[in-house]
């Protein structure tokens, strides 16, 4: 059975950083009161690196997401599935067409001769 891999999780001593570097910022005047103090609850409620990097303003935490092989092996997931579906319907175009006495749709592929020679 495969393990599962665990999400990266903010620990208190970053969220205690994040929150005294936004204290520092409304210090010099760059942030309002209302709006550090809205900053600081978010950076408090964040879980995981991003939430805190999204939370403090892009002024701590990660900008990578942590659960980026997760999402990238479901894409690829979806991907093969519809490039099985291509092929699928690709080769059933082809038994059909050759049940039917179509057109060739391979080259190559003789069909049986709908007309005496």
């Amino acid at each position: 059975m495969p393990q599962q891999q665990q999400q990266a999780v903010v620990e208190l001593a970053e969220i205690r950083a994040a929150v005294k570097l936004l204290e520092q910022e409304e210090a010099a005047g760059h942030l309002s009161a209302a709006e550090t103090t809205r900053r600081i609850n978010d950076c408090r409620r964040a879980v995981t690196p991003r939430d805190l990097w999204k939370a403090s303003g892009r002024r701590a935490g990660s900008r990578k997401r942590s659960d980026w092989k997760d999402i990238r092996g479901a894409v690829y997931g979806l991907l093969f599935l519809l490039a099985l579906a291509i092929v699928g319907v690709y080769l059933i175009t082809l038994v059909i067409a050759e049940y039917v006495g179509g057109e060739e749709f391979v080259p190559g592929m003789t069909t049986s001769p709908s007309s005496p020679p």
